[in-house]
């Protein structure tokens, strides 16, 4: 019997351990990019109606939010299902600092809205039937295919660069090589919808260059910014030869 119970506790005992090293599940941020039909409650009259657009811009989300007193540039965030979003209105009396908080599910949103020290409200939201292209993500634009040789002209600290540049891109995997005056070098990167990034790795005069591209792609066109190691950040536009 004793043999038996230490068994269990042993076997008990290794389970826990597996349970303690498997790594958690992290849960996905809801997508709250698009345009959005908001209903939104003062607190006192009747429900109002507006148009919300949301974007990415780099690592913030910002977007358009039509008020009546005229279209207001809006930020926010999204952790999990918790969405914030925060803009000023301004009035005769004053700018007024506006905070929806709320929660996502879908294709709908709701939650409290803080309007500062003039009162609370609640707001609800449903994704409009259709998104726009101007705010559609990277992965719901058309794909565009860089493939070939381009023309480069960077400007960085005053200096201009003439580099050439061939890709090789299969599906969001890019490939190929610079050639410039840092030399030749291979390079790697992504394309995802007309988001192109892409790094190069060059050495001069015995120092490592870690050189960063990052733009956006058209047919035979291509701009963006350029951050070449300690020394610093510049522009870029590329043309592709025919």
């Amino acid at each position: 019997m004793i043999h038996r119970f230490s068994a269990s506790i042993t076997a008990l005992g290794a389970i826990v351990g597996v349970l303690a090293c498997a790594s958690p599940v992290l849960a996905q941020d809801a997508d709250i990019l698009g345009s959005w039909d908001v209903t939104v409650w003062a607190g006192q009259g009747p429900e109002t109606s507006a148009p919300l657009v949301l974007k990415r811009d780099g690592d913030q989300i910002v977007g358009t939010f039509a008020s009546p007193q005229g279209d207001q540039t809006v930020k926010a965030t999204v952790t999990e299902k918790a969405v914030t979003i925060w803009f000023t209105v301004r009035t005769q009396n004053g700018p007024i600092s506006i905070t929806m908080k709320g929660t996502a599910e879908g294709d709908t949103m709701k939650g409290r809205m803080d309007f500062g020290d003039r009162g609370q409200g609640s707001w609800s939201a449903k994704r409009a039937s259709s998104i726009s292209a101007s705010v559609r993500t990277p992965q719901q634009e058309a794909a565009t295919d860089v493939s070939g040789t381009w023309s480069f002209q960077v400007e960085i600290a005053g200096a201009t660069g003439t580099p050439t540049m061939t890709f090789k891109q299969e599906g969001e995997k890019l490939t190929g090589h610079y050639s410039g005056q840092l030399g030749e070098a291979p390079l790697a990167g992504t394309v995802k919808g007309k988001t192109v990034e892409f790094t190069i790795d060059v050495t001069l005069e015995g120092d490592a260059l870690h050189i960063v591209y990052s733009g956006t792609a058209e047919k035979d066109s291509m701009k963006g910014k350029v951050s070449i190691g300690d020394l610093g950040e510049g522009t870029f536009t590329a043309k592709k030869k025919q």
